[in-house]
């Protein structure tokens, strides 16, 4: 297995030797200016999950302050790959969709590696997140994402079978924090684990930007939008509601 980080290769080496995980897994984050309000918390959850992964960050800031202040943060502490991705976008959501894309191009191009676990930087998932995704072997697991908190509810960032909603299933589900995996339509990317063989299995698809009905408007979407695909494909989407991650939103207000 090649690495890009001679330090990341000879770690890999002496866990392959100790027989403790077999499974390669990265964890692919992307993160820009929207992001610098949590930045350090998010890093310093990262830094502490349970389990042995690589990491690699895309950042593309308009700037070049923050994805040298990334780099210096994660050369200090813990071992990670800081990318510089694409600038000029006039659009936040052709920002996301590139970076998305480059970790996708990442993983296809880096063969070593069993599993990649995507999780946006305002993300902060349970520490034993990767352990127990592990542990199932599911091709495709999601931890739970709240996209709005307010006094009487959250709303998970996913969208249940309509069957599933309609008997109650689902309130039920996240409100008793079901211990099984249930099984989604489609799922945002904040806390997601798939097997990086179906990535390289469908070698063409990526993350693009397209109108969808949420909450009864039109907004623009990608991760719904990739997920819906992937189980277009012939995957299920299983999420783990007792994986609960917060969300920190501050920088989407």
């Amino acid at each position: 297995m090649k690495f890009e980080n001679k330090l990341l290769e000879d770690r890999w080496q002496g866990i392959e030797a100790s027989g403790k995980q077999k499974a390669k897994v990265l964890v692919a984050i992307i993160t820009s200016e929207s992001n610098y309000h949590c930045q350090d918390k998010f890093l310093g959850n990262i830094m502490f999950m349970k389990g042995y992964y690589d990491v690699v960050m895309f950042e593309n800031s308009e700037t070049v302050e923050n994805f040298e202040r990334l780099r210096n943060f994660t050369h200090n502490y813990f071992q990670a790959m800081v990318k510089r991705g694409k600038t000029g976008f006039t659009s936040v959501f052709d920002k996301i969709v590139e970076n998305r894309n480059l970790t996708l191009d990442y993983i296809r191009k880096h063969t070593g590696y069993t599993h990649v676990l995507f999780v946006d930087s305002d993300i902060f998932p349970p520490p034993n997140t990767i352990e127990k995704f592990l542990k199932r072997n599911l091709d495709i697991q999601c931890g739970l994402c709240f996209v709005a908190h307010s006094v009487h509810a959250k709303r998970p960032a996913c969208n249940f079978f309509e069957d599933d909603i309609k008997s109650g299933k689902a309130e039920e589900w996240v409100k008793e924090k079901k211990p099984e995996p249930v099984k989604i339509a489609q799922n945002g990317m904040g806390c997601m684990m798939i097997k990086a063989d179906i990535l390289r299995k469908h070698s063409t698809l990526k993350f693009y930007n397209k109108q969808i009905e949420k909450e009864g408007k039109k907004v623009l979407n990608e991760d719904l939008t990739f997920t819906g695909n992937l189980r277009e494909l012939g995957h299920d989407l299983w999420l783990d509601v007792k994986d609960e991650c917060y969300h920190d939103m501050r920088g989407r207000m």
